[in-house]
């Protein structure tokens, strides 16, 4: 809600009554935040119940919903049932649409930010980092003398005098 707000807040002009969202898209956004199943997640709400709560029109309702699924804060699925009834030329009707809340990338970026925690994409980031450091560190003659196996400790007492002298401490292999 914070990052649909503050969208809204930085992209009204001047002596403008709105931004890109809107005060509908708004109070639609904190609607179906208080209105969702916090447990599974479920939201299916239909068009007709949302004016009626909100006390807006249906058309309203609708175009908010597509300013806040166009700026990436909500998406839907729309469904549909089989018809039954064998005198009907219909063979489907139209059921509420499943609404998905979602967030913008931008918006992820500034949650993380507020909530000084890292994002996924952050996070990745920072552990492929270490990853490399790890990978990079070569271990010293006392770490593998400390090591019990001593095939194992061989072994890496080889490798180490193999890596130290195909790279000398300069960068520089003249032998390539």
């Amino acid at each position: 809600m914070c990052a649909a707000e503050k969208l809204e807040r930085e992209t009204k002009a001047p002596g403008k009554r709105n931004g890109a969202l809107g005060y509908v898209a708004l109070d639609l956004l904190r609607f179906l935040l208080r209105l969702r199943n916090r447990r599974t997640g479920q939201l299916d709400p239909s068009y007709a119940y949302l004016a009626k709560e909100l006390n807006r029109s249906r058309s309203a309702i609708v175009a908010a919903a597509h300013r806040l699924k166009q700026h990436g804060f909500l998406d839907w699925i729309r469904r549909t049932q089989l018809v039954e009834d064998a005198d009907s030329d219909q063979y489907v009707q139209q059921v509420p649409n499943a609404f998905l809340l979602t967030l913008p990338r931008k918006a992820v970026e500034l949650v993380g930010r507020i909530m000084r925690r890292p994002t996924e994409q952050q996070q990745r980031k920072t552990d492929e980092a270490a990853r490399r450091q790890r990978l990079n560190q070569v271990p010293s003659v006392e770490e593998i003398t400390a090591i019990a196996d001593p095939e194992l400790r061989e072994l890496n007492l080889r490798a180490l005098a193999l890596v130290e002298s195909a790279s000398p401490p300069s960068g520089h292999n003249d032998t390539l």
